[in-house]
């Protein structure tokens, strides 16, 4: 099989991706000690963008400042999560509710450690992601039409792609703020062992998309340009 990682340059060329795809590797082991030390983050989601560029080793307790983070990804169990004083700060503001938490998608396992690192480094990775435009998002539903548009907080986008999802977010207000991410862009998290048969259904739909198009263009010259 493929490597996930050798999938890296071509979902980057059939997506038109502006960023490097992201892997995900959850540990049941700690992360080895010795590694530089990580800057406290507000949240987990705040180490997607600098792992395009480079590998981050993080701990349980880097993802601690954000109580939803902490149970989307296993490292904390709703009873903790619920009770957080960042999580009171969101539920006073009126952004969730308390009993909105039971449907949050969470992973089921307890990772000891995530890795976040370039996809094109990674040996096994479970989760990958990407940041997509409205255009690339067009390709990859065009592929894949079970694609699944998911709710806040953007990062249950995650434990869904562990389960075998390709889940979709627009993001959330508070990730988008902490995060930096751009008004044109959206994540997108697919599981890493269903990397192949999409990169080869993305090869399909793109050179389908490329005939329409093309057939769209020559028929628009058929009508006036309205001003």
């Amino acid at each position: 099989m493929t490597p996930a990682s050798a999938l890296a340059a071509p979902l980057i060329e059939l997506l038109d991706l502006s960023h490097p795809p992201v892997a995900i590797t959850f540990g049941t082991r700690p992360a080895t000690a010795g590694g530089d030390e990580i800057p406290a983050q507000p949240a987990g989601c705040c180490f997607w963008e600098p792992a395009q560029r480079q590998r981050l080793d993080t701990r349980v307790a880097d993802h601690a400042n954000c109580s939803v983070g902490s149970y989307t990804h296993g490292l904390t169990d709703l009873d903790t999560a619920a009770s957080g004083a960042d999580t009171a700060a969101l539920i006073s503001s009126g952004w969730i509710a308390q009993a909105d938490f039971a449907s949050v998608a969470h992973l089921a396992v307890r990772p000891t450690s995530i890795r976040y690192e370039p996809l094109s480094e990674a040996a096994g990775p479970d989760v990958v992601l990407v940041r997509l435009s409205p255009s690339s998002l067009m390709t990859l539903q065009g592929a894949c039409p079970e694609v699944r548009l998911a709710t806040k907080p953007q990062c249950q986008i995650i434990p869904l792609a562990y389960d075998g999802q390709i889940a979709v977010s627009p993001g959330c207000a508070v990730s988008r703020v902490r995060t930096g991410l751009p008004a044109g862009e959206m994540t997108c998290a697919m599981p890493a062992g269903s990397l192949p048969a999409v990169v080869d259904r993305l090869r399909r739909t793109v050179t389908a998309d490329q005939v329409a198009a093309g057939y769209a263009d020559t028929d628009r010259e058929r009508f006036q340009t309205l001003n």
